[in-house]
């Protein structure tokens, strides 16, 4: 309310604490300024992506968080398909917030949900 109150929305970027940790960030300039990668990096050419979220942490003082949550609800909604999706879409037309989100939304649709 009080970052209302002196930007303007389109001013403000919110960011999950996840995605912003350094390598996190480091995705995307990784895959399309690097030309080495861009042009490889396609389903012609990847067999297989493997995500692994290491923590180096425990719970500690996220108790009240992680009780009624837990740590797969927090880990593959918000930060594993996030990374996915930086992964795995389409070069946008332009950096701009909403074709990003665009291109990351076309990724998540495009899962498949597992079946029991």
């Amino acid at each position: 309310a009080t970052v209302a109150k002196v930007l303007h929305e389109d001013q403000v970027f919110r960011i999950d604490h996840f995605l912003g940790k350094e390598t996190v960030q480091n995705i995307l300039a990784f895959r399309f300024a690097n030309g080495l990668f861009e042009p490889v990096w396609n389903r012609d050419r990847i067999d297989h992506v493997q995500i692994t979220a290491a923590e180096t942490i425990g719970v500690e003082g996220r108790g009240r968080f992680y009780d009624p949550t837990g740590c797969l609800r927090d880990m593959v909604p918000n930060h594993l398909f996030q990374l996915l999706a930086m992964i795995a879409m389409e070069p946008p037309a332009a950096f701009t917030t909403e074709a990003m989100h665009r291109r990351r939304a076309e990724v998540i649709e495009a899962v498949r949900p597992i079946k029991p």
